[in-house]
């Protein structure tokens, strides 16, 4: 089992339901060019794209999903947010700077802006 399959999953099921609709129509192509040329009088290409369209749909419930989740964690996010705030954040910053000083310092260097990058020395 994959651990990161937590944070992998979400990408993989929107990938999905971006790539499956193109591999459907190469996969329904291919084996309706195959039974053209082999016909023999049944159609049987129509199943492998019931199939596919069958995999598409779930390819993009996946995606919908994932997507709702996201909406709903933003969601959350934001009321929290509202709620607590910048109010929170500076007395979460005072805690920090009254208990540990260094631990201040390094929120104070991780929040400041990045310093522009040097250019290769001549």
């Amino acid at each position: 089992m994959n651990p990161f399959k937590f944070i992998t999953r979400p990408v993989k099921d929107l990938t999905d339901a971006i790539v499956m609709p193109f591999r459907a129509i190469f996969v329904v192509g291919l084996t309706g060019f195959i039974n053209y040329f082999t016909f023999s009088g049944q159609w049987w290409f129509r199943w492998v794209a019931f199939g596919m369209a069958i995999a598409v749909l779930v390819a993009w419930a996946r995606a919908a999903k994932t997507l709702l989740l996201l909406a709903v964690v933003a969601f959350v996010g934001w009321k929290i947010y509202q709620r607590y705030g910048e109010a929170a954040r500076q007395r979460f910053d005072a805690w920090v700077a009254a208990t540990q000083p260094k631990t201040a310092e390094v929120l104070q260097a991780l929040r400041a802006p990045a310093p522009p990058a040097a250019g290769p020395a001549a």
